[in-house]
């Protein structure tokens, strides 16, 4: 496995109600969290409306993310502005 290095400076998380993502690419999202012992929790997501215009939030293998918790996204940011391979 590569080593990533984290961009912090390029986090920019765009609410839900501003913006959706580009088809298809990656995103880490944030949703409800279903746990007890927190709010919200952090998935790796697609946003595909021409794959599944019902239920267009899928995982990163392109289940729908209601599979694995709430299927609520509250907010998102690109994948790759903020993991990117380690160039050293």
């Amino acid at each position: 496995m590569s080593e990533l290095t984290l961009r912090y400076a390029a986090l920019t998380v765009t609410n839900i109600n501003d913006a959706v993502p580009e088809n298809d690419r990656p995103v880490l999202a944030i949703r409800p969290s279903s746990y007890n012992c927190c709010a919200i929790e952090v998935i790796t997501a697609r946003y595909m409306p021409a794959y599944r215009p019902n239920s267009p939030w899928r995982d990163i293998s392109g289940d729908a993310i209601s599979d694995s918790g709430s299927d609520k996204i509250l907010a998102w940011a690109y994948a790759d502005n903020i993991l990117l391979p380690n160039t050293r």
